[in-house]
């Protein structure tokens, strides 16, 4: 990957952050986070050039993922819904891997987001920090579909 696309997807990776950080505060609405970040993963594909139209439920997907802690409302969430988080956002690409014969880079992403957002979110306390990571990382992990096919 060349560096002017590893730079927009260092840039789309922050703007996702803000997005799902944004979704997660009292200043702005939980669709925020729910359609940015699935429009900003449309937006880093597109950049790197793996369009195809696959992505549509796979951004459909990655939405419905985004709407969950995978917990009982008003529960404290606990390390296996921050690893479930991980899981279930990065394998709404599925319909993208199974499209483009993308298996090797789609599961290692699948098992690496589960990893970093679980761990993220178990170490980081700031709130601001710790959401923005998540849509951080939802995006940055994206070029490992690069892998394979």
């Amino acid at each position: 990957m060349g560096e002017e696309k590893m730079v927009t997807i260092i840039a789309l990776s922050l703007i996702a952050g803000f997005l799902y950080r944004a979704g997660g505060s009292d200043w702005a609405n939980t669709k925020y986070r729910d359609f940015g970040v699935p429009i900003v993963m449309l937006l880093a594909m597109w950049h790197l050039k793996l369009w195809h139209w696959s992505l549509i439920p796979s951004a459909i997907a990655l939405f419905a993922s985004l709407t969950t802690y995978f917990k009982k409302e008003g529960a404290d969430a606990l390390w296996w819904n921050w690893a479930l988080v991980g899981l279930i956002t990065a394998f709404s690409m599925v319909f993208y891997a199974w499209a483009s014969g993308h298996w090797l880079g789609f599961w290692i992403r699948c098992a690496l987001n589960t990893v970093l957002i679980m761990a993220w979110s178990e170490w980081q306390d700031e709130v601001n920090a710790e959401e923005g990571g998540r849509g951080f990382i939802i995006i940055a992990t994206l070029p490992l579909l690069l892998i394979g096919g």
